[in-house]
């Protein structure tokens, strides 16, 4: 499933440093969502990540329900809320759903 409107130009990777987890994220925005990564564990925002891949609200809060290894993320600032995955998981779901291509260099 290749989301709409995908534009294939080079996402930009910022750094924002997170406070309350004493870490720093990496972020890259595309069609105006910003997927992170943590540097501490590699862990990335798979709520964003899914969004990316135009699913429902609710196929995608059942996929990120049944992740064995999560951490959900409910307050602080917009773009860290959500449900965090493994790194190798987050590639298999992006890869899943066609999204893993518009993720560089997150994944890599």
């Amino acid at each position: 499933m290749v989301p709409p409107t995908y534009d294939p130009k080079p996402a930009t990777l910022t750094t924002i440093q997170w406070e309350d987890e004493k870490t720093f994220c990496y972020l890259v925005e595309i069609k105006g969502i910003s997927v992170g990564r943590r540097k501490d564990n590699n862990m990335i925002n798979g709520t964003k990540l899914l969004n990316l891949s135009g699913m429902t609200r609710g196929k995608r809060d059942g996929i990120l329900k049944s992740e064995l290894e999560r951490s959900v993320i409910k307050s602080g600032l917009m773009v860290l809320k959500g449900v965090w995955i493994t790194f190798e998981r987050a590639k298999e779901l992006a890869k899943e759903y066609g999204i893993h291509d518009m993720l560089h260099p997150l994944l890599e």
